[in-house]
């Protein structure tokens, strides 16, 4: 079977997955259940564009943002963890668009808070160019009035997750199931859940197989499980109920969105008193380390 045939394949087994991936966990997808437009970003970009490479840059492509132009790939197709989150989300809104003709989202705030890095823009939060502005994704949401923060145990598939390794390292995730010692994914959490099963972006810049794709993470209290059929960890992920370690939050239906909270955000951020708040940050690349145990 040729390379491009046996990805078709393991994406259509994916896709099959996801499609009754909500009904694996206990927790409810709250807020209109905007996670099956995610887990469809998902599997279409893994399908698409798996596999193309991890590098410090952000998209793989350049991203149609509905009907408001393109967010621009800086050098496709490499990409990170947080643009691939950020990526995951605008192919998600597209999906949406395209099935409901509902574009609002792409002007639920200016299209500059979806370019720019500063550290309570939009996109900055999410890059988590200022450490105290930001735990990641969920802060983002949050902020501008478009989803919620989440426990842990509370994960569902198609939330977004932020997590902390025992290395001081980080990475920027969606995730998709908890999953027990052996990797395999787990009906709900319970003292059985030993790590999680996520999509993202990351490996070696100058090896094969970096990029969007598949991960199995463990708990640093947990070890580091050997696992069959190819399947990569992310060992020595700390374990805690603090939302700054392990950062979860899901994006609402738009239709929920709290424009009148984005409205506010932006204006908070025009009259910020500290001068660092106003000034574009970079991407942590000493924080945020793409490589994982099996890279």
């Amino acid at each position: 079977m040729r390379r491009t045939s046996i990805k078709t394949a393991i994406a259509t087994v994916l896709i099959a997955q996801f499609s009754c991936a909500s009904s694996l966990l206990a927790g409810t997808p709250p807020d209109g259940g905007f996670d099956r437009y995610v887990l469809a970003a998902v599997a279409k970009l893994f399908k698409e564009r798996g596999g193309l490479g991890y590098g410090n840059y952000s998209y793989t492509h350049d991203l149609r943002f509905g009907d408001a132009g393109v967010l621009k790939a800086t050098r496709p197709p490499l990409t990170m963890c947080v643009a691939a989150q950020l990526e995951i989300l605008v192919e998600a809104l597209n999906i949406y668009a395209n099935e409901t003709g509902d574009y609002k989202p792409f002007h639920h705030m200016p299209k500059t808070m979806w370019t720019r890095l500063g550290p309570l823009d939009f996109r900055g939060m999410i890059w988590i160019v200022k450490r105290k502005t930001s735990n990641g994704a969920s802060s983002a949401f949050e902020r501008y009035g478009i989803g919620h923060k989440l426990a842990f145990k509370d994960m569902f598939p198609g939330a977004f997750l932020n997590l902390n390794r025992t290395n001081g390292g980080g990475h920027a995730v969606v995730f998709l199931s908890f999953i027990d010692k052996n990797g395999d994914d787990l009906n709900n959490y319970s003292s059985d859940v030993a790590g999680f099963r996520y999509f993202s972006s990351q490996g070696k810049a100058d090896r094969p197989g970096g990029g969007l794709g598949y991960r199995w993470a463990f708990f640093s209290d947990k070890g580091c499980p050997k696992l069959t059929d190819g399947r990569k960890r992310d060992c020595g992920v700390r374990r805690s109920e603090e939302n700054g370690i392990l950062a979860g939050g899901y994006v609402s239906i738009p239709t929920s969105w709290d424009r009148e909270k984005a409205n506010s955000a932006i204006l908070d951020n025009n009259e910020a008193s500290d001068p660092e708040l106003l000034i574009e940050g970079t991407f942590n690349s000493e924080y945020f380390r793409g490589e994982t145990t099996d890279d």
